[in-house]
C-alpha cells in the first residue's frame, strides 16, 4: 500500500521496462529498487515468521499490505502496516474467502517483520461501505496520515494524527462513474501518491467483462478528486501469440504508485500492479513513465517483477524504498499445501544481493 517514495536512481533496467530510448544515457542502467524482487528467505525475517511471509495468520487473515515510515525519516527504519482483514468472530469459523471487514495496523521496527500485536483501525460501518472496508493504501502528508480504502460503494478516506485513531469522511471519495469508460463500476482498490508540488494521484482497479482496468484521477487536497482522460490509464495487454500470453493479458488492477528520479534528474512514476493471464495466473507487474503527466502512456515491463514461475498467486502489491534497495510486499497464498490455502503478506527484496539489516526480533 501504500508508501510513497523518491529514489536517485537509474531507469529501469533492460528486461523491465521500455524507456530507455525517451534518455540519453538511459540503457541498462540498474534497476535499484524497480525490480525484479526476490522473495525473503528464512533467516531474513523475524518475529518467528516463516518466510517469505512477513505477515501472516489463519484466524484474521491480513492481506493487502499498506506500509507506510513510522516516523516520516527515510532514513530510519521501521514502519506501520495497514492490513485489510477479517477479524476473528468468536464462536464462528474463520473463512478466508469472505471480503474484509476491518483494517489492522502492525508495526516493523526493521521494515518487514510485522509484530503479532494487531491494532483495529478502521471497520465497516458506514451504510456506504455496504460492510467491508479493504485494500488500503497510506500516504503521509507532514504530521498526519491518510488512509485510503475500498469499499462496496468505492473509495474511501480516513484521516489521523497518530497512526492509531481514524476519521472518515462521510463518504467516498470516489465513487461510480456512470458516464465515462468505466461504465458505472466502483472504482476499488486505490493507490495514491503525492506529487513534489504537493497534489496528489490516486490510480485505482475497475472491474469490467473484458478484465480489471486501472484508472487515474488528480486532487489538490487528497479529498476532492478528478478523473484523468477518457480511457484507462492500464488496460489489460492484447493476447498475441497463443502459445506465449501475456502475463497481464486478461486484467490488471491493485495499482501502487512510486516516485523516483532518473540518474539525468527526470522525475518518473512507476506503477507497481497485480497481473492475470489468460490461464488464471497471477504476478505482480510494472509499468513507468516520465513525469506525472496522465496525458503520457505508461510503458510496460516484459516480464513480471514478482511472483513468476510460482503458484501462490501474488496480488496487491506494495513497495517500500529504502537507500540502495527497495522491498515489495504482496499477497499471496500463505503456501503451496492446503494447510496454506489462505491469504499472507510476502515480501521480496531488489536488487536480489542487496544487504539487509538484521531481522528484528529474531
Amino acid at each position: 500500500m501504500r508508501i510513497v517514495a523518491a529514489l536517485a536512481i537509474g531507469i529501469l533496467g533492460a528486461g523491465c521496462a521500455t524507456l530507455a530510448d525517451a534518455e540519453s544515457g538511459g540503457d541498462n542502467l540498474p534497476n535499484a529498487g524497480a525490480g525484479p524482487f526476490r522473495a525473503l528467505a528464512q533467516g531474513e525475517i523475524g518475529a518467528l515468521r516463516t518466510a517469505p511471509n512477513a505477515n501472516a495468520d489463519d484466524d484474521t487473515f491480513p492481506r493487502d499490505p499498506a506500509v507506510i515510515d513510522a516516523d516520516g525519516d527515510p532514513a530510519t527504519i521501521g514502519v506501520l502496516g495497514f492490513f485489510a482483514s477479517n477479524p476473528a468472530v468468536q464462536g464462528e469459523e474463520p473463512d478466508p474467502a469472505a471480503l474484509p471487514s476491518a483494517i489492522l495496523r502492525f508495526g516493523a521496527i526493521d521494515d518487514r517483520s510485522f509484530d503479532r500485536a494487531e491494532l483495529v483501525v478502521l471497520t465497516a460501518e458506514a451504510p456506504w461501505e455496504g460492510g467491508t472496508v479493504g485494500a488500503p493504501s497510506a500516504v503521509r502528508v507532514g504530521s498526519e496520515i491518510l488512509l485510503y480504502y475500498a469499499a462496496k460503494g468505492g473509495i474511501g478516506l480516513a484521516r489521523s494524527a497518530d497512526g492509531a485513531s481514524f476519521t472518515r469522511e462521510p463518504g467516498p471519495v470516489l465513487g461510480p462513474d456512470a458516464g465515462g469508460w468505466e461504465a458505472g463500476a466502483v472504482p476499488s482498490s486505490p493507490g495514491v501518491v503525492r506529487l513534489e508540488d504537493g497534489s496528489f494521484r490516486m490510480f485505482y482497479e475497475v472491474p469490467g467483462t473484458a478484465g480489471s482496468r486501472i484508472g487515474e484521477a488528480r486532487s489538490d487536497d487528497g479529498v476532492a478528486w478528478i478523473r484523468v482522460g477518457d480511457r484507462p490509464v492500464l488496460a489489460p495487454s492484447a493476447q498475441g501469440d497463443p502459445a506465449e500470453p501475456p502475463y497481464d493479458g486478461a486484467g490488471v488492477g491493485a495499482p501502487y504508485p512510486v516516485l523516483a528520479r532518473s540518474v539525468e534528474g527526470r522525475e518518473i512514476l512507476r506503477l507497481y500492479y497485480s497481473a492475470r493471464d489468460s490461464e488464471g495466473n497471477r504476478t505482480i507487474g510494472l509499468a513507468a513513465r516520465f513525469g506525472h503527466d496522465g496525458m503520457d502512456a505508461l510503458e510496460r515491463a516484459t516480464s513480471p517483477v514478482f511472483g513468476s514461475g510460482s503458484s501462490l498467486g501474488a496480488r496487491e502489491p506494495c513497495v517500500l524504498v529504502r537507500g540502495a534497495y527497495a522491498l515489495l510486499f504482496a499477497t499471496q497464498r500463505a503456501g503451496r499445501t492446503s494447510s496454506g490455502d489462505y491469504p499472507a503478506v510476502a515480501a521480496g527484496v531488489a536488487p536480489a544481493d542487496a544487504p539487509l539489516p538484521p531481522p528484528e526480533p529474531l
